[in-house]
């Protein structure tokens, strides 16, 4: 065990030197790292937990809906028949898609077969996909397919230490980055050249999350898939990655383009569901 101590204080000394300040820097950054990763590590796994147990709910609940829907549609559609039919579309209602949702709220005594047939399909498909990422040590007894297997135990037993990894390294480098910025700062003498040194910061933050929410509109079946809503997406880009490649040619640009991330965003709307 001395060994080991000496030969841990020779690494170290060989490593720094007489330099402490860095020393006591990297044991301060690998500190945070430590209890980063302990915060994250338990709340994932707790949302995990509480995520396995909502799925469960959500397929019990969908799966009864749609039982409930093929009866409906196959006896004469009564006044009690329908009030049965409410209780398991509210039930159902929380673990519905956008799209699902949309149309369980407007279903109403006058609802003809056909009606009842697409919501049936969209339920299929729904349950299919919950189900599938189901991520229970019961269902996979019943898979041979060996990627299943590998993913049920990528999710189980991979997830919660990679995904923690990954938001302790990028909260790291947000440490890092905020550090060099007011390190940058202090160099910058002009008042006006901090105001767009931080402008062109903030800017290119609300273009990343920007991406993000366009690309999650997209997943989600929020935007409308048109020609118009395309072009103003890849538009709405494409000038964005401009405005930022000539920052240093006119840092000016910056405010301006500020100003128009609040236009997009309008736009945005419009183009939205």
């Amino acid at each position: 065990m001395d060994k080991l101590a000496e030969a841990l204080i020779s690494t170290i000394n060989s490593v720094f030197g007489e330099d402490k300040l860095s020393l006591i820097f990297y044991l301060g950054l690998l500190l945070i790292a430590i209890l980063l990763f302990k915060e994250f590590k338990n709340r994932i796994a707790d949302e995990s937990a509480i995520k396995k147990e909502q799925l469960d709910m959500a397929l019990k609940s969908l799966l009864e809906l749609k039982f409930e829907l093929v009866k409906f549609r196959d006896i004469s559609k009564e006044g009690e028949a329908f009030e049965q039919l409410k209780i398991k579309i509210i039930d159902a209602f929380p673990y519905a898609s956008y799209k699902l949702g949309k149309k369980l709220h407007n279903i109403n005594t006058t609802i003809d077969n056909a009606q009842i047939n697409e919501l049936i399909k969209l339920l299929n498909l729904e349950i299919e996909g919950l189900k599938y990422n189901q991520d229970s040590s019961i269902a996979i007894v019943n898979s041979y397919n060996i990627i299943d297997t590998m993913s049920y135990i990528y999710r189980t037993r991979f997830h919660t230490v990679f995904t923690s990894s990954m938001m302790t390294l990028i909260s790291l480098l947000f440490i890092l980055v905020v550090g060099f910025l007011n390190f940058a700062l202090t160099t910058v003498e002009s008042a006006w050249n901090k105001y767009f040194f931080i402008q062109m910061i903030i800017n290119l933050m609300i273009f990343f999350f920007y991406v993000i929410l366009v690309s999650s509109l997209f997943q989600e079946d929020k935007i409308k898939k048109n020609a118009t809503s395309w072009i103003y997406v890849i538009v709405s880009i494409i000038i964005s990655i401009v405005l930022i490649s000539l920052y240093n040619k006119a840092i000016w640009l910056s405010s301006i383009h500020f100003v128009l991330f609040f236009v997009m965003i309008f736009l945005l709307k419009k183009v939205s569901k």
